[in-house]
């Protein structure tokens, strides 16, 4: 009896010690493990299992594999040739399927991306036809939530939308969607959306559909029919571009000012004017929103823009990134554009949480210490700030618009913090280095000052690498070019720009390297 006492004692001890025991720990070992060796992990035993399926599942980029679990997927291609005796043997399948399984596997999804152009096992994609999802739907137990963990959903699709509509789960978070058939299928999206996500935080729709098509089906839910464009840090790959004959004032209708109580995105496409009619009119909506995104393509002169930011810093005080589009195509330019003024960003002024600020714009706004102090008063928390970095070089800008190379002084003084910062700098604003490179104030976490189209301002290359290392703690790293958002013409003196650029670079990188080294040694001598 002591032998095997002695047995089960040790056996418990090498137990406690196997991480693979702990499921915790056995978790945190899988989640490096390739598909391969998940699949493999899955049929090892019932704990192994439960979490290698977890992860094998987690991510799904095609609905047909939780389809495969109840039917023949390629039961839907013919649906539509085939008519009734389709959809008969498509009923009896699904009625004898079995749907504990489907449960047991849907409910491990937390991710599902579905792409009707990307084809599923190297074979052509099967389309979705909604007569057979509509069964399957309808087979499904009653009260299923397909998937009960879902929490983001991305559907791109050219046929109709109301596919989608049964994965869609209470839980979602974030929802994408781009749609690029008819005005029919995008109202059946809108029509069989409301109410079934209440929980959603991040909304972007992409559609190619002429809004007043959709007007009618737009009133009972979120109204954020826009083209989503990425924003500087973003990716630059986007399929769907501005299409002109959105009206934006079909953006102005019976919106629940108590809907989508946990939204915090918006990102839409309106020109300004209706856009600081859309929040004047759903201000409840509005200042909920953390993050506001708007892509205006005319309408964009100062006055314009100066009373949608107005309603907008009144109406959004605990708003933390505000984005605004206003590059104008050359094509679509209206005579009476106008340069920004700094009241579009004075009018922001009541927005205390605000940490990311970015304007594109076809003029340059230039900025003075007094508006930067400004600035840093009321956005104590900005850490990025992007500027009309790259205008329309197209239009008679004159050489001294834009801003000159002490406003840099100036923001390392009242806004030392700021990470990320793009200006537009004057060509014949020049200013001469005064040969002191530590100077009183300094960005002490500055990674990053974009150019965008400016060219060097005029003088010496080597006194504005040097007047730039001297308001930096840090080596910041040097971006020029246009952004994401730039819709002008090709500069034809870029490419000298971007060289005297690059050789400015240098004159800045040699100055960091000799305030590293006399630090350095100021640090040995006091120590």
């Amino acid at each position: 009896m002591a032998g095997k006492e002695h047995g089960t004692s040790t056996t418990t001890k090498e137990e406690s010690l196997n991480p693979t025991t702990v499921p915790e720990l056995l978790a945190n070992v899988l989640s490096f493990a390739t598909e391969s060796t998940l699949v493999s992990c899955a049929v090892v035993c019932k704990p192994w299992s439960d979490i290698a399926l977890d992860y094998l599942w987690r991510d799904l980029d095609s609905v047909f594999p939780l389809l495969e679990l109840v039917m023949d997927i390629h039961l839907l291609e013919g649906l539509e040739s085939s008519g009734y005796l389709g959809l008969e043997r498509l009923s009896s399948m699904l009625s004898g399927a079995d749907w504990s399984r489907f449960q047991f596997y849907a409910g491990r999804v937390k991710s599902l991306s579905y792409d009707d152009e990307n084809p599923y096992r190297s074979e052509r994609t099967p389309r979705l036809d909604p007569n057979g999802i509509a069964l399957f739907y309808l087979h499904s137990p009653s009260g299923l939530t397909f998937l009960p963990r879902l929490r983001t959903l991305k559907w791109f699709t050219s046929e109709s939308a109301a596919p989608m509509l049964p994965f869609l789960s209470p839980q979602l978070e974030s929802l994408e969607v781009e749609l690029t058939g008819s005005s029919q299928r995008v109202n059946d999206f809108f029509s069989g959306l409301a109410g079934r996500i209440p929980n959603l935080k991040s909304f972007t729709l992409k559609t190619t559909t002429n809004a007043l098509d959709i007007e009618s089906s737009l009133q009972r839910t979120v109204n954020l029919r826009s083209s989503r464009f990425p924003s500087k840090s973003e990716s630059t790959g986007s399929r769907i571009t501005y299409i002109p004959s959105y009206d934006a004032d079909a953006m102005l209708q019976e919106l629940p000012q108590d809907g989508f109580p946990k939204l915090k995105t918006f990102d839409f496409n309106a020109n300004p004017a209706s856009a600081n009619r859309l929040v004047q009119e759903y201000s409840g909506l509005f200042a909920r929103l953390s993050i506001i995104h708007l892509n205006a393509k005319d309408g964009v002169n100062d006055a314009e823009v100066l009373e949608f930011t107005r309603h907008l810093g009144a109406t959004c005080p605990h708003v933390t990134r505000v984005l605004l589009d206003l590059l104008v195509d050359p094509t679509l330019q209206r005579d009476d554009l106008t340069p920004l003024s700094v009241g579009v960003l004075a009018a922001l002024f009541p927005c205390r949480d605000l940490k990311v600020l970015e304007i594109g714009h076809p003029y340059p706004i230039t900025l003075n210490e007094d508006d930067v102090e400004r600035m840093a008063a009321a956005w104590p928390k900005l850490n990025t700030l992007y500027v009309c970095i790259d205008p329309d070089l197209s239009l008679p800008i004159p050489g001294d618009m834009g801003n000159s190379l002490s406003v840099l002084q100036a923001f390392a003084r009242h806004h030392p913090m700021i990470r990320e910062l793009g200006l537009f700098f004057a060509k014949d604003k020049t200013l001469t280095f005064s040969g002191d490179l530590w100077a009183e104030f300094e960005f002490h976490r500055l990674e990053r000052i974009d150019v965008g189209t400016s060219a060097v301002p005029g003088g010496r290359l080597q006194d504005t690498g040097f007047l730039i290392a001297s308001a930096c703690k840090l080596m910041p790293e040097i971006d020029m070019g246009t952004s994401n958002w730039y819709v002008g013409i090709e500069c034809p003196e870029w490419e000298e720009y971007q060289q005297k650029w690059e050789e400015t670079v240098k004159h800045m990188e040699f100055a960091m390297r000799t305030k590293s080294a006399g630090r350095a040694r100021m640090s040995g001598i006091a120590n």
